[in-house]
């Protein structure tokens, strides 16, 4: 029997696929293969391991002992070694020589039922000038993602902002209405069309990513510390306290509801001058890019 034929015996002795046995020896199932075809031989520090996994002697496998005896019982120690066969290139599926070799590990998720996950610890091999063509590719590939996104987001603007526009215009609108013995009717539609306009501008140019989306969050984000309280632990000082900590709650969000008031005011004046500016920017760039980069 030559030494591939005897590794497809051993191995299906023991129940094992060519992948199986490949991840026990950390080689590709293709070296594997290529054994067993006598395409290839393992160095003589793979032959040991093997001896040890199929308990048997290394004379057996390369053909030393008598052909068809038993193989002779060997200990079970653990053989540390330097794999020097060749493993196969995720990316390019060819050999790669030890100097070129580059492994990367990892963890994957699988869920499990409807709470659980199980994770996977995984070996891939490339060679080195692969590998940074991969992380090129991959980088590439998550860019046009994101770009794919945003370019997305920004056609959508005009339907977000033409929708907020038009139900702060009817609001403004029914508020005149509703006051027109105190407010002239041009006045108050001339300032209807303006709020409606400055809301469609600023819904707009935030989702478009401009600087305007930063300005919102900040004059949103406004508000007042409150100082610590010193009190007297009885009766009054605790009833104290606790009417402090209510009026300091109601006038902390009556401070959130002005700033955010005037966030949308002071955004909605930035966005109607800076609308024109922003249309022309997405249209040249066909929605291509970030303003904030």
């Amino acid at each position: 029997m030559t030494l591939g034929q005897k590794l497809k015996e051993l191995r299906s002795l023991k129940g094992l696929t060519q992948k199986e046995l490949a991840d026990k020896l950390h080689v590709s199932f293709q070296t594997v293969s290529k054994w067993e075809n006598g395409e290839n031989e393992p160095d003589i520090a793979t032959l040991k391991e093997l001896a040890v996994l199929f308990n048997c002697s290394v004379d057996y496998l390369i053909g030393s002992e008598q052909e068809g005896l038993t193989p002779a019982p060997q200990s079970t120690q653990t053989v540390i070694i330097h794999q020097k066969e060749l493993h196969v290139c995720d990316y390019c599926h060819k050999d790669i020589p030890e100097d070129e070799l580059e492994v990367v590990e990892g963890t994957s998720s699988h869920r499990v039922g409807r709470s659980g996950h199980r994770y996977t610890h995984y070996q891939r091999f490339y060679h080195k000038n692969c590998l940074e063509q991969s992380k090129k590719e991959r980088a590439e590939a998550e860019a046009r993602i994101k770009s794919a996104k945003a370019k997305r987001a920004k056609k959508l603007s005009f339907g977000w902002g033409i929708a907020g526009g038009v139900v702060a215009f009817a609001i403004a609108l029914a508020i005149f209405l509703a006051n027109m013995d105190k407010v002239n009717p041009g006045l108050g539609v001339l300032f209807s069309v303006l709020i409606g306009y400055g809301i469609f501008a600023m819904l707009y140019c935030i989702i478009s990513g401009s600087y305007i989306g930063e300005v919102f969050l900040w004059c949103a984000g406004l508000s007042i510390k409150f100082p610590g309280l010193i009190f007297s632990w009885d009766i009054e000082g605790i009833i104290w306290v606790i009417g402090m900590k209510i009026l300091f709650a109601i006038l902390g969000f009556l401070i959130g509801v002005l700033a955010l008031l005037f966030a949308i005011v002071f955004s909605a004046t930035l966005g109607m001058v800076s609308f024109p500016f922003v249309l022309i920017h997405n249209i040249n760039t066909n929605y291509g890019d970030s303003l904030t980069n």
